[in-house]
């Protein structure tokens, strides 16, 4: 199924508040801040972003209650760094006694309460962050598939509609060329025949049959990549890039302007699918 990367998602369990966002990102990101009692919790969220999503930055944050966030002082480990600290003042013979300003320094001797943190509660609630962050991320997805969509739907009709004025354009073609060779030629001797196969020549080069089928089979391809959808941000990137470069050429050969103006139309199409496409994972 397809979807977005944007999404949020917060729960509440025990003694934790959890919030997960989701944003755009171009690979597969996790930032994640959890206190100082819970680091070790880090690695298997993860693990547990990366089964679910393909891309995006995810930002997590875990926040204690605020009866499990309350500074305890740890006492003994307080009496411990005094003594160091009062033996390395007597080495150093350093006047000033070691105070109270000088322990508040060390943070290691401040922690939350200690113990009795229940992780399964922790991941209950992370869990349902990522069950409503991938509900928003599935919902965008759905609005970006219709509109990809309806601007296919664009892109074929702009093809259709230069394939039927593609004859009557090289036709013009030739005649203008064998106009202007008959002006510049005015004054000199030349066959009409080998001035009819130079116009017919040029035709040839000016056709753009090829790169209006291959833009029918890159089209299709829109439909079935994003119907069957999962990850398809990346293969769609190609696609683009593919249907671009084959308006590019029609532009370049032709010098019919309404052909001009429809392949121009056509590149800012495929410009606004791919912008969208880039908000898909």
């Amino acid at each position: 199924m397809l979807q977005g990367m944007t999404g949020y998602g917060a729960a509440e369990r025990g003694d934790f508040r959890v919030e997960v966002r989701s944003l755009n990102h171009r690979y597969l990101e996790a930032n994640i801040r959890l206190p100082y009692g819970l680091l070790e919790q880090e690695i298997p969220m993860r693990n547990a972003i990366r089964q679910r999503f393909a891309r995006g930055r995810f930002d997590v944050f875990v926040n204690l209650s605020p009866a499990r966030q309350k500074p305890a002082l740890n006492g003994f480990a307080a009496k411990e760094v005094h003594a160091a600290l009062e033996n390395l003042r007597k080495q150093l013979l350093i006047p000033d006694p070691v105070g109270m300003r000088d322990l508040l320094l060390v943070k290691d001797l401040f922690m939350g309460e200690e113990g009795g943190f229940d992780t399964g509660l922790l991941f209950e609630a992370f869990n349902c962050c990522l069950d409503e962050v991938e509900k928003m991320r599935v919902e965008e997805g759905g609005m970006i598939k219709e509109d990809v969509l309806s601007r296919a739907a664009i892109l074929k009709k702009l093809e259709g509609e230069m394939e039927s004025l593609m004859p009557v354009a090289l036709a013009a073609m030739k005649d203008k060329f064998v106009e202007r060779l008959k002006e510049v030629l005015a004054d000199f001797d030349y066959e009409e025949t080998r001035l009819i196969q130079e116009a017919a020549i040029l035709s040839e080069k000016a056709d753009i049959s090829e790169e209006l089928t291959r833009i029918k089979g890159h089209i299709e391809q829109i439909g079935k990549i994003i119907q069957a959808g999962d990850k398809i941000g990346r293969e769609f990137d190609f696609l683009m890039q593919e249907l671009h470069r084959e308006a590019n050429t029609i532009g370049s050969k032709m010098d019919e302007l309404t052909i001009i103006r429809k392949a121009i139309e056509f590149k800012t199409e495929v410009e606004r699918i791919r912008q969208q496409v880039q908000n898909l994972q």
